[in-house]
């Protein structure tokens, strides 16, 4: 035994290390739990981004349909490309003075695949 040691210091020597190694173990789990937290976070930023452009999408082919119709009321079907999406109208009369339009907009990543579906109906004043 070393001078001035007492046999107690001696004994205790390693439990200083069996702390450090426990806090070390216990800081990486919180880094990795935060990790899969923020990689969540930023993977649910993606598909709110991508449902958001296929809404807006819809939202406006169905503006732009809704215009032609109050001009003319006529069944018909388009399909264009808005925006890298795939977009759809889909117009249906009922008698001489009501349209029912869908519109349905479709945007695809290499993951996730959105489709939005807006419905309106035009009616007109015209007796």
């Amino acid at each position: 035994m070393p001078p001035n040691c007492s046999s107690r210091h001696v004994k205790q020597s390693g439990s200083m290390l069996i702390s450090v190694i426990f806090i070390m173990l216990v800081l990486a789990a919180l880094m990795a739990a935060m990790a899969t937290v923020s990689s969540q976070s930023s993977q649910q930023l993606v598909y709110e981004v991508q449902a958001l452009n296929t809404r807006l999408v819809a939202e406006s082919a169905l503006e732009k349909e809704i215009y032609r119709q109050l001009i003319t009321l006529s069944s018909h079907d388009t399909e264009s490309e808005l925006q890298g999406c795939k977009v759809r109208t889909r117009s249906h009369t009922f008698g001489t003075r009501q349209v029912n339009i869908i519109a349905s907009g479709q945007c695809s990543s290499s993951q996730l695949t959105v489709v939005r579906n807006i419905e309106a109906e035009v009616l007109s004043n015209d007796q």
